[in-house]
């Protein structure tokens, strides 16, 4: 079928919001696409997972919600079309897509815990389910505030994507996935790494095809549509298009004309700025998105980082959690300088099929070098489990950071009282790091810590048998 919207022609079941790559968990009330019949996986089960319900398919695989057969987690599996398999090429870019999601391990990126062949030969791999809502399904238009913080969280992940010397190359409505939990604002999950490409790319037949171009036509940038080399703004311009798109409720080209618009010598008429089209759309917002699109990449943002700033001082102020998606906004994040993303992120446990929860904490290095964020597990009224690389701060050593839980950035103090180094790590199947005991914990983070865990209410004695315990443990 031609799409007018895109001026280009894929199947009548496809919008071209959706066509060509689909990775990751939709939320279990979505409506799958129909897939033939051949490739109707449900009731199988792939090493330890039984697939249950399917949940998208897209150009190179299958996305099942599956269950661990052995303790019934549920996750998401992703399996590459079996007649996709014989082509080393493919099999080659969906290994990779699990590849590129472990090297970069954000928090804002969907995890992938395992990748195998079955026995009949079916290739897959295994990610976290996510129970969230695509950005393509919001309400359009979205409310501001919300896309924003949305956008927001997408840049930090791409900014992470880009420091690893990755471009997205398909980032669209589809593949920008919403997690709500009650309590906590909105998080944004990127999804879909399959036509992710190395900035530094040597020229690999078996991944790459000289002038071939990949990604969806509504979201790609001019010099993508070229089929030219592309870099981060690449996926800035994508984010933009995503951004104009839910703020307006239209992409940003007419229908029809989009090829040549993009594609055409001459330059495309003024972009009409999104305040005019919906006018609760701040014209800051405005501005940083209109800028986003900018035709050539060098009048784009140059990172990601820039693009979060623009977004965040556009809006006032930022979401409070709420029952639905598409309700306004209550707090605005704090401003704070770009925060510098760990030189080696600690990937996820590729065997652990059910990852524990985990926070983020920004933790201060000194008064002139900045901040690191890291990961966080264990947390309990008496401390948490800070996942870093060696050399180790010292024992007895005091940290400041900030710690995100339930939506808000509480200001910490801990102490280092245990180091669980890499061969440590290795043997318990867990990531190396320093075990924190919190020093003189304020009242507003003791309130979110009894609420985290409501049924450990105890007199002061147990309690503090209580921290002695999980201090030990971490």
């Amino acid at each position: 079928m031609y799409c007018e919207n895109c001026s280009s022609e894929h199947p009548a079941s496809l919008s071209c919001d959706e066509q060509d790559t689909w990775t990751g968990a939709e939320s279990s009330d979505s409506v799958p696409r129909t897939i033939p019949a051949l490739f109707d996986l449900r009731g199988r089960t792939l090493g330890h997972y039984r697939l249950t319900h399917l949940l998208g398919s897209g150009g190179m695989g299958t996305v099942y919600l599956a269950e661990q057969t052995i303790i019934g987690a549920r996750v998401a599996v992703k399996v590459l079309h079996p007649n996709l398999a014989q082509d080393a090429r493919l099999r080659a870019r969906f290994y990779a897509e699990a590849r590129t999601v472990n090297l970069i391990g954000h928090p804002n990126i969907v995890r992938i815990f395992d990748i195998n062949e079955s026995e009949d030969g079916l290739h897959y791999f295994v990610m976290e389910y996510l129970d969230g809502t695509p950005l393509s399904r919001l309400p359009r238009p979205t409310e501001p505030g919300l896309v924003a913080w949305l956008l927001a969280q997408a840049c930090d992940a791409l900014e992470a994507v880009h420091r690893s010397g990755v471009v997205h190359r398909d980032l669209k409505p589809d593949n920008l996935l919403m997690v709500q939990r009650p309590g906590e604002r909105p998080t944004l999950k990127v999804l879909d790494f399959g036509v992710a490409k190395a900035l530094h790319d040597t020229g690999n037949q078996e991944q790459t095809m000289a002038g071939q171009v990949f990604g969806t036509p509504a979201y790609m940038a001019p010099e993508q549509w070229a089929g030219q080399p592309v870099d981060g703004r690449a996926d800035v311009y994508s984010l933009g298009v995503t951004g104009y798109l839910l703020v307006t409720g239209q992409l940003p080209y007419p229908r029809g004309q989009l090829a040549e618009l993009v594609l055409s010598p001459e330059p495309p008429p003024p972009l009409r700025a999104p305040h005019e089209l919906a006018p609760a759309v701040p014209e800051a917002l405005s501005r940083a998105l209109l800028r986003a699109l900018a035709r050539s990449s060098s009048e784009r943002f140059a990172n990601a980082l820039e693009f979060k700033k623009a977004l965040l001082a556009a809006v006032q102020p930022a979401p409070r959690p709420q029952a639905s998606h598409a309700t306004a906004l209550a707090q605005t994040p704090r401003a704070r300088a770009a925060t510098p993303i760990p030189a080696i992120p600690t990937p996820p446990d590729p065997n652990d099929p059910t990852p524990p929860p985990t926070w983020t904490a920004r933790v201060r290095r000194s008064q002139d070098s900045g901040s690191v964020v890291v990961h966080c597990s264990e947390l309990s009224r008496g401390g948490l489990f800070m996942c870093c690389a060696e050399p180790f701060p010292q024992i007895f050593t005091r940290l400041e950071f900030t710690l995100l839980i339930g939506g808000e950035e509480v200001e910490c103090v801990g102490e280092v009282v245990r180091h669980v180094d890499s061969a440590q790590a290795r043997a318990w199947r867990m990531s190396p790091g320093v075990g924190l005991q919190f020093v003189n914990p304020s009242p507003r983070l003791r309130e979110l810590l009894m609420r985290l865990h409501p049924s450990h209410r105890q007199s002061a004695a147990s309690q503090q048998a209580g921290v002695k315990e999980a201090l030990a443990l971490i």
